[in-house]
């Protein structure tokens, strides 16, 4: 094969690749990751080879896992700007909260279709994250950021261990389903222009997550 005829063949492996992923996070954002086939995203993506999902990803895991790959660098680099913020004097769980929540609204701001990626990770972060839940056997990974890292431990410092993996665990469910909610509401006809305000109620959702970490340890 000339080098001409494996660019060729290159581009058009990318090509289904990225019309896979587009099915893929729309099916599971609209729906959820366990009521769609994988025939169904096959389809959607235009594909009459059946086993061409297989051959790109091995599976619905390296599917998913290619979703995840596609958005978490530019989150990553949205988030950068928020850990050089500074928060008011040793309010570690403002910033911590801060960090987690508004990257992912910046992105969706920039990406309309993040939010198939804040409803996938809605279903799948809490539970297949090997730091939110040390009993995961989950293939999946998530991209660490060691220094949002250490700003979260700082911020449930005051907490015994099984208390902070229990706050930031749900400090991560309540960030995802509360900006897919907030951006389900923004869209609907029928919801009041208080609640259609999304910046004030993502504000609300770094609000909520800054007042779980924060709070004090339960005796």
């Amino acid at each position: 094969m000339t080098s001409s005829e494996n660019n060729k063949h290159a581009n058009r492996s990318a090509q289904t690749r990225e019309r896979f992923i587009t099915a893929a996070q729309q099916l599971y954002a609209e729906r959820s990751i366990d009521s769609v086939s994988l025939n169904e995203i096959t389809v959607a993506a235009g594909q009459k080879n059946r086993n061409a999902l297989q051959y790109h990803f091995g599976g619905r895991d390296g599917l998913l896992q290619a979703i995840i790959d596609q958005h978490t660098d530019r989150v990553f680099v949205l988030r950068q700007k928020y850990l050089l913020k500074p928060a008011k004097p040793d309010n570690d769980a403002q910033a911590a909260a801060r960090a987690l929540v508004m990257p992912l609204v910046d992105y969706i701001e920039e990406n309309p279709e993040g939010i198939h990626y804040v409803k996938i990770l809605s279903q799948l972060a809490a539970l297949n994250s090997a730091i939110l839940n040390p009993s995961s056997n989950s293939r999946l990974t998530f991209q660490d950021d060691e220094k949002f890292g250490v700003l979260v431990r700082r911020a449930v410092s005051h907490l015994r261990t099984a208390e902070a993996q229990r706050r930031m665990f749900l400090a991560v469910s309540i960030t995802f389903h509360g900006i897919a909610d907030v951006c389900r509401a923004g869209d609907a006809p029928d919801t009041s222009r208080n609640l259609q305000n999304r910046a004030a109620m993502c504000d609300q959702v770094a609000l909520a997550v800054e007042a779980l970490l924060a709070a004090p340890a339960r005796n």
